[in-house]
């Protein structure tokens, strides 16, 4: 009985080495298929995306860069006042400037003025007493007792 049942073990592991050595046939096919096969790498695709990506990007650049200087150009020409506003605006204070100084000139001759005028009106004062006192003659000597008198009392003040 012993060997019996050693027989039918033997015969189990025989089985299984059967199939345990069909397996490794199997695998070594497969791996003779894969060894076999040749995988190229292919990034022809990717390179394509990537230039068209980089030439869409290069064109937004350029339109960015000429929106930026159209931007700039704009900036530079642009003014808060306009050149002619500016020019009416210099004029009037040239102009102002111009007056008030021709005034201050004048306002300072204002005292040689009145010096000219006291003097021609002294002048024709006196010569209008005369032709009065010469049609007049006793209020002329009136004025002198006048004067003799109003000399003679000292000022009260």
């Amino acid at each position: 009985m012993g060997y019996k049942k050693l027989d039918e073990v033997m015969e189990l592991l025989t089985d299984e080495l059967d199939g345990f050595n069909k397996s490794i046939g199997r695998l070594e096919r497969l791996t003779q298929n894969t060894d076999n096969i040749k995988i190229t790498p292919d990034t022809s695709e990717i390179e394509r995306l990537l230039r068209e990506h980089l030439e869409s990007e290069k064109t937004k650049t350029e339109r960015l860069k000429e929106s930026v200087q159209e931007i700039r150009n704009q900036i530079l020409k642009a003014r808060l006042v306009p050149k002619i506003q500016l020019w009416v605006h210099y004029s009037i204070w040239f102009i102002s400037l111009v007056v008030i100084g021709y005034l201050a000139l004048e306002v300072s001759a204002i005292v040689e003025i009145q010096e000219k005028a006291f003097a021609k009106g002294e002048q024709e004062v006196i010569s209008n007493l005369k032709g009065y006192f010469d049609q007049n003659p006793d209020h002329y000597k009136s004025y002198q007792k006048w004067l003799r008198e109003k000399d003679s009392v000292p000022d009260q003040e």
